[in-house]
């Protein structure tokens, strides 16, 4: 804390001028700080790694350019000689010659070090080798194999070092918790300028998965154990231990996963392999997350305009892991209101049968449709994708030119999806795909036969280090004997941020005699845009989009063109563009303004 205090008095009267001339008696009288001396350090006689090697380890070329006294210069090279000749035998020099001088004058201090190595220690006998259990894992002779080091060459102790940390830390994570080095040792004989190496580590026994105790009072211990990745009895290796933290900790009902080793517990595996082998209990400790979560934001974006959300969860209506889920989002084009109850089926991180309803009211096109849902899916992991298989029943009544019509439908329908990435929030490598086929049956609960096909892909690659290139497309077919009997949700629109960019949103497709946009039988749009960062977390970017919506298959396209800023901002990326339509004269320059991630 700094306190300022102010006095005011004038200086003709005698107190004021006793003051001012003790106050400038004092700022003369205080001493003027000393200027450190500037050093210079120079080395010589040496090159490549033993140059910078010594350079490491000198205490003097720490103090270059930084405020030193001249007792601190002249203490750091008194002990030069000794960290030089250190610094050459890590590198196999053992009899080394140096000369130092330091010099002082006007201009400051200069400190020089010429250097003769001398003859270089060679590995005259070495031997590498791994016994115990373990002494065949091909991962620690891999670490053997790829040591630097050699008989017939140059000691180098960093390579001793790196191999032998290198050799334990491999046999740790392979499940040989008592690995220990039974014999480390260089012998060097200066006078001979050679030396012998000796490294062995002695795995100790193999260790094995014992029984998995996680203690939490949260959920049944069926469906805790259907969380656990690794079986008893399997082969206990670092990376497997992750596993058993990251299955629990990804999911919605632990805050806090902590995994322990209950090495006082270990029991002798016969069985096992390796001999001899041990089965060790591992004990799982957990921080349940809070029961109930609640969230509110709000937004705004060119396609919806200025929009508020809200969620409810509950992560835990029971202890076998049911969630429910509530959504509202309210916007001045859609109104959305949808509640899913979540019951974990076989793979509990993955799988998921979900029972949901929601009622909503949209603006489309020049249209407006009232809808309310009611589904059940099957979400689990397929060959490496997401795969929904779904089933819905929906409701819903369509205004367009003051025109109203209610349809009912039950479409069935399985999606496919897929997103990889370098980074959730702003990747600069990565993909995402989605695909989706769903269809309804005339004499089966709905108004109409129709089959519908629809597929999405986005991609990220980056173009050096501050520049990226984004690709977006998308693709959809409606099968149907007449447009008109597909319900409104189920026709296809373009146009706006997240789809072709210069036009508002849903402003493409097929109009009515009216002149009203009431959405097509088919869609097909695309994009390339480059962005480049330019400051911290802003950058720029310039695009080109194309697209439409229609009933004849290719749509005819409509393009647009423009740029606009980017800030990538914690929750995604913060977009403004600026887009040309370039295939209607008569429209103007639009914004466009979208949140969200790239892919």
């Amino acid at each position: 804390m700094h306190l300022l205090l102010g006095l005011s008095l004038p200086v003709s009267s005698h107190w004021g001028r006793w003051i001012l001339a003790s106050l400038l008696a004092g700022l003369v009288s205080l001493p003027a700080k000393a200027e450190e001396p500037p050093l210079q350090v120079t080395i010589e006689g040496v090159s490549g790694e033993l140059l910078e090697n010594v350079r490491q380890y000198l205490t003097i070329t720490d103090l270059k350019g930084k405020e030193a006294s001249e007792e601190r210069i002249r203490r750091a090279h008194r002990q030069a000689e000794a960290e030089i000749r250190n610094a050459l035998q890590a590198l196999g020099h053992y009899s080394p010659e140096t000369q130092s001088r330091l010099q002082a004058d006007e201009e400051g201090f200069r400190a020089r070090y010429t250097i003769e190595p001398g003859p270089p220690t060679v590995v005259d006998s070495l031997e590498l080798a791994i016994q115990g259990p373990g002494k065949e894992d091909p991962r620690l002779r891999e670490v053997l194999a790829d040591s630097n080091l050699a008989q017939g060459e140059r000691l180098h102790h960093g390579h001793y070092t790196r191999t032998k940390e290198a050799l334990f830390q491999t046999a740790v994570e392979r499940g040989y918790l008592e690995a220990e080095v039974a014999e480390g040792e260089i012998r060097v004989m200066p006078e001979a300028s050679r030396a012998e190496v000796r490294l062995v580590l002695d795995t100790g026994p193999a260790f094995y998965f014992g029984e998995v105790e996680v203690e939490q009072d949260i959920l049944t211990s069926n469906l805790v154990g259907r969380l656990i990745p690794v079986s008893k009895g399997q082969r206990l290796t670092s990376n497997r231990l992750l596993e058993i933290k990251f299955a629990l900790s990804d999911t919605d009902y632990f805050q806090q996963v902590s995994v322990n080793i209950a090495r006082d517990r270990a029991k002798p595996l016969p069985e096992a392999k390796e001999q001899p082998a041990r089965a060790v209990p591992i004990v799982v400790g957990t921080k349940p997350r809070a029961p109930r979560r609640y969230r509110a934001g709000v937004g705004f974006g060119t396609d919806t305009g200025p929009r508020l959300t809200g969620t409810a969860e509950f992560r835990r209506v029971n202890r076998k892991g049911h969630q429910v889920r509530t959504d509202l989002m309210l916007s001045p084009v859609q109104q959305r209101l949808t509640t899913r109850y979540q019951i974990p089926i076989r793979n509990v991180r993955t799988d998921r049968l979900t029972f949901s309803g929601r009622v909503e009211r949209e603006e489309l096109g020049d249209g407006r449709t009232e809808k309310a849902t009611l589904g059940v899916s099957e979400d689990r992991r397929w060959l490496d994708l997401q795969r929904s298989l779904y089933l819905r029943f929906a409701l819903e009544r369509e205004d367009f030119s003051g025109e109203e019509r209610g349809t009912r439908f039950l479409t069935p329908g399985v999606s496919l999806s897929r997103t990889s990435s370098d980074n959730t929030m702003h990747p600069r490598l990565g993909y995402s795909l989605f695909l989706d086929t769903h269809g309804a049956l005339n004499e089966v609960a709905s108004d109409a036969t129709f089959t519908q096909l629809q597929a999405r892909a986005r991609t990220v690659l980056p173009l050096g280090p501050r520049m990226r290139i984004l690709l977006r497309g998308e693709a959809g077919s409606s099968f149907v004997d007449r447009v008109g009997d597909l319900p409104a949700s189920e026709r296809f629109f373009a146009g706006g941020s997240r789809s072709v960019r210069g036009y508002a949103f849903q402003d493409l497709g097929p109009r009515n005699a009216s002149g009203d946009v009431v959405g097509g039988q088919h869609l097909l749009t695309g994009s390339i845009e480059v962005d480049l960062r330019v400051y911290g977390d802003w950058g720029v970017a310039g695009f080109f989009d194309a697209g439409n919506a229609d009933n004849e298959w290719p749509p005819d396209p409509d393009t647009g063109v423009g740029g606009g800023l980017r800030w990538f901002s914690p929750i995604g990326s913060v977009r403004l563009d600026l887009a040309v339509p370039r295939d209607d004269p008569n429209r103007d320059l639009r914004i466009h303004v979208s949140i969200g991630n790239d892919l």
